[in-house]
């Protein structure tokens, strides 16, 4: 049997808001962070790689990573100077992600693990890729503890569907 997406995203949200898949998730990006830290690359916050057409890629990530990011913003995501803004209107069609707000990131505190691990740089590819690998690892086995569907999204649409069902 199959679960619908009401469901699913219920299922994700309320892991999502367990303290200690809360916990988890952080850490993971903590971890990530002092990886990027170590590495030497450096994300230089142009804002090309946030319009995902125009620099050719695409953002993935998993369902609980989709809730918990919601649950982390709520409805009006706050800036890093403390300013807040209404929540973005989700267009999967849209060039770039619905966070960037005049070039820059308006989440950067709670940007997803793709967004912390994603450069521009030349030469950071096969380091990224190795980090992606081990990240969804981490999740996969993250999402078989809590007995939760595992199911990897482009940002954006996951972003509408969690909206549309709720989240």
């Amino acid at each position: 049997m199959t679960a619908s997406d009401s469901e699913l995203w219920r299922l994700w949200r309320d892991a999502a808001g367990r303290q200690e898949v809360g916990e988890r998730l952080r850490g993971l990006l903590d971890q990530i962070d002092q990886q990027v830290g170590l590495s030497g690359f450096a994300c230089e916050q142009s804002g090309r790689c946030c319009r995902f057409e125009s620099f050719g890629h695409r953002l993935y990530m998993t369902g609980l990573e989709v809730a918990w990011f919601r649950l982390l913003v709520g409805a009006t995501p706050v800036f890093e100077s403390g300013g807040s803004m209404p929540l973005p209107v989700i267009d999967p069609k849209r060039d770039g992600c619905p966070y960037q707000v005049d070039g820059a990131c308006s989440v950067h505190g709670d940007r997803p693990f793709a967004c912390r691990v994603f450069f521009c740089q030349a030469g950071s590819g096969d380091w990224q890729a190795q980090r992606y690998e081990a990240f969804q690892n981490e999740m996969k086995h993250l999402h078989e503890e809590l007995g939760l569907p595992y199911r990897y999204m482009e940002w954006r649409q996951g972003l509408a569907d969690a909206q549309a069902n709720g989240l």
